[in-house]
């Protein structure tokens, strides 16, 4: 957990076994205590970024104290008003604050794990997917689902990018659904956290209440699944398209053509995970690697087209439903044509109904595998003409000096008692027993 004084100065603390059970009661989040005695060591972390110099380990032998059972007693610290959060323009997330648009119930993964999705927006009014695993459904998804009508506003702090359904974490390159974010093992959720930021965010959302209705409403199909669809139609020139994020999703207005007349409107994926074998022509069962299990490989409509507006053109690729639409063949008749009769499909059909109209087109950018990789291709999500009232249909711590108890220090514990040099394996570091009087509000 994080502990914090009135300075906003930040510690992780530490609690083992059977002593987590004894101080659950007292460590409330945004709650004020007085803790003293704490161990002190040097954080030492391999991996990540400690929000401190040092780390407290907190045990039976040290005391702590609700302020309000001080004599005499003391004021609580104020609310906490210092965030460092990651705008939903970029995916390379760690902490965001968002309100909770709409959610589902939980179901299961295709590697039988529960999961439980949400759809949540920061102040930039970008909605995302925000999946959460198994605990973190009973301890926080139930919650938010129960309380979806007031919109709740969420502290989501060291939250990730999803793995594929499978679970190997190898997410396909290819897919337009694995996009949003989910939690992680050491993810925190946060519900209406005592932020000034939050209490904006919750200042918006009542200002707002029937947009926001209206949005959950669009936002969940017939049978209570979720779509993802935008908050605001914003269009963006494909001049602009380098610009956004991998991972984001945009809109854009344009001519679509067929990109290449002789290209394969078709290719094989695993009938579970999804995943494309682009090399592969002949349908068959196989053992995917990716979902660890026999599976089949089943034709998928996929194609690129070439969308053009008045700023420039680029390549695109569509797939499934809305290729299907526009080659008025399925999967398994362009499988057929191809590999049974040995022929090419008819476009001429396709050609005439792409010719002369203008495109609502949601668009998303994908990562790429490396950083010196060329721009991340481009998928289209939804594809109806302009005009048409259809809706879209979405994819689916130190020592502390007596006068200044308040305060988390970035010094060094120069007034430990009994240093202890432990050594585990080629790793040595200090253990140090000091008395800390400060207040704190620990987050969780």
């Amino acid at each position: 957990m994080i502990l914090q004084d009135e300075e906003e100065n930040q510690v992780e603390c530490i609690i083992f076994n059977a002593e987590i059970t004894h101080f659950e009661d007292l460590f409330r989040p945004f709650h004020t205590n007085l803790v003293s005695v704490a161990q002190v060591k040097e954080s030492n972390y391999m991996y990540g970024n400690p929000v401190n110099k040092f780390t407290w380990t907190i045990d039976r032998s040290t005391i702590v104290e609700p302020v309000e059972t001080i004599n005499p007693p003391e004021v609580p610290l104020p609310p906490p008003t210092r965030l460092t959060l990651t705008p939903f323009d970029n995916f390379e997330y760690q902490h965001v604050l968002a309100i909770v648009l709409n959610g589902s119930s939980s179901t299961y993964a295709s590697n039988g794990k529960r999961i439980q999705d949400f759809i949540i927006m920061d102040d930039q009014k970008k909605p995302t997917k925000f999946t959460l695993w198994k605990d973190f459904i009973d301890h926080d998804g139930n919650k938010l689902f129960k309380q979806l009508k007031e919109y709740p506003v969420i502290l989501a702090r060291k939250i990730g990018r999803p793995k594929s359904p499978s679970g190997s974490g190898l997410t396909n390159r290819f897919s337009t659904t694995h996009t949003g974010l989910t939690s992680r093992f050491s993810t925190t959720i946060e519900i209406n956290p005592p932020y000034p930021q939050a209490n904006a965010l919750r200042t918006w959302a009542r200002e707002n209440e029937q947009m926001l209705i209206a949005y959950t409403i669009e936002s969940t199909s017939p049978t209570g699944s979720l779509l993802f669809v935008p908050f605001e139609e914003e269009i963006v020139p494909i001049a602009d398209i380098q610009q956004q994020s991998p991972g984001q999703i945009f809109s854009i207005q344009a001519e679509v053509a067929l990109q290449n007349e002789k290209q394969r409107f078709f290719i094989l994926a695993c009938s579970d995970c999804k995943q494309h074998f682009t090399r592969t022509v002949s349908r068959r069962t196989f053992y995917c690697t990716n979902c660890r299990r026999s599976t089949l490989l089943v034709p998928r409509c996929q194609f690129e087209v070439t969308v053009t507006d008045q700023s420039g053109s680029t390549t695109a690729t569509i797939s499934d439903e809305h290729a299907e639409n526009i080659l008025l063949l399925t999967s398994e008749e362009l499988y057929n044509i191809y590999n049974v009769k040995k022929e090419l499909p008819p476009i001429v059909n396709a050609q005439k109904q792409l010719t002369g109209k203008i495109f609502n087109l949601q668009m998303k950018k994908l990562f790429t595998k490396n950083h010196d990789a060329v721009p991340g291709k481009l998928v289209i999500l939804s594809f109806i003409p302009k005009g048409n009232p259809a809706s879209q249909t979405p994819s689916t711590i130190k020592d502390v000096a007596e006068g200044s108890k308040r305060k988390i220090e970035h010094v060094s514990t120069g007034e430990q008692e009994h240093p202890q040099t432990t050594n585990k394996g080629s790793t040595s570091y200090n253990k140090h027993k000091v008395e800390m009087k400060i207040p704190v509000s620990k987050r969780c």
